[in-house]
């Protein structure tokens, strides 16, 4: 049961972070904004969620995983009823910060319970690996449900759905009774604050900054860059239903076959896998053969897949469990820094351009990676 509470958590969160995307032409034609202010949700989500994953990772750790938990489905269920409700844009801000504020209570919840409840505790990046599978469904689901009810059940039952999706597992987390027992004396908010000073903290965030940054580049930009080498909108749009298909796969095979990344292999495997691709960006900034491209987003993808729960894992292997929302809230806050920067950042560079050239600055992020990734392996 406790099991199924951290993958629904995480569930929950690809709902999250893939909601304002789907629906954004029908939203727009809604409220009567533009892309500037679609744009601007998309940010209050963002920007809530690195200021509350601050304070929730702290609360985590010194109150325990299930009252989070619960407040969590709770919060994220009722953003997106609201969401589904408001005909203002200021009502819509206002769902977007309380879906911020849920989403980082499953995000942490997910990430931290799931290290601890899958494969006995003894194996952190598969866990995580495993887990995580099921963040990039929910991301793949949202979009491709939207798409299926959005012209048969209207804007608002469509998006109502997927509150109804994430209310039902709170019966789950009020029910469950083998939530981990931490020692509330391995807890003090000193010991958080301190932190800070951890190398293996400030590596992993620097990692998270990087990837997490590549992830939201891919995401937003691969559309684009597929139609600037020549293929058509739905080829492109298949192109990035295959970049995440291929992500929840290689997530799923380094989950499942557990030897594949361990603590001790985790930071190469990293390495390995950021040189897979830097390689497949640097393709992508250079051809104009269709079928290459493709190839070429497919492949950064299986690479991507593994990086996160790997660097989080091995992170968490060196650190007390009554730390983890901690730490984990300093890293992926730092993460989101870079999927803030990194994805407008390239739209910037390629103003007046092919987003194609813009490819290169992703392509020196993953580089980057690849060096944090051999002194991960040394802290």
């Amino acid at each position: 049961m406790i099991q199924l509470v951290a993958i629904l958590s995480v569930f929950a969160l690809g709902i999250v972070f893939a909601l304002i995307g789907a629906v954004k032409l029908k939203l727009a034609e809604r409220l009567g904004i533009d892309d500037a202010k679609v744009g601007g949700l998309i940010s209050t989500l963002m920007f809530t969620s690195i200021f509350v994953v601050l304070l929730i990772g702290p609360l985590v750790d010194a109150w325990g995983h299930n009252p989070f938990a619960i407040l969590g489905f709770f919060l994220v269920g009722l953003a997106i009823f609201l969401f589904s409700s408001f005909n203002s844009y200021k009502g819509v801000v206002f769902a977007c910060v309380l879906l911020g504020f849920g989403g980082m209570c499953v995000n942490t919840v997910g990430n931290t319970l799931m290290t601890i409840v899958l494969f006995g505790g003894k194996n952190p990046p598969a866990a995580l690996n495993l887990g995580n599978t099921f963040f990039g469904l929910g991301a793949f689901l949202t979009p491709l449900l939207v798409g299926l009810l959005l012209n048969r059940l209207g804007f608002s039952k469509t998006v109502s759905i997927f509150a109804l999706i994430t209310f039902v597992p709170i019966i789950l987390a009020i029910v469950s009774t083998t939530y981990p027992e931490l020692d509330p004396e391995g807890f003090k908010l000193s010991g958080a604050f301190a932190l800070l000073g951890k190398p293996v903290v400030l590596i992993a965030a620097l990692a998270l900054f990087c990837y997490v940054g590549l992830e939201a580049s891919m995401g937003g930009w691969i559309t684009t860059y597929l139609t600037n080498v020549g293929l058509s909108a739905g080829r492109a749009s298949a192109g990035l239903s295959g970049f995440w298909i291929s992500m929840m796969a290689s997530r799923l095979f380094t989950g499942l076959t557990k030897d594949i990344v361990t603590p001790e292999n985790g930071a190469t495997v990293i390495m390995i896998l950021a040189i897979v691709a830097t390689v497949s960006i640097l393709i992508k900034s250079a051809t104009k053969n269709h079928t290459l491209a493709i190839l070429a987003v497919i492949v950064t993808g299986l690479a991507f897949g593994p990086i996160f729960p790997t660097v989080i894992g091995v992170t968490f292997s060196k650190i007390a469990p009554e730390l983890y929302g901690s730490v984990f809230a300093i890293i992926f806050a730092i993460g989101l820094l870079g999927a803030t920067t990194l994805p407008a950042a390239m739209g910037i560079i390629s103003k007046g351009k092919s987003i194609q050239k813009s490819m290169l600055l992703a392509a020196l992020a993953a580089l980057i990676l690849v060096i944090i990734s051999l002194i991960m392996g040394r802290v």
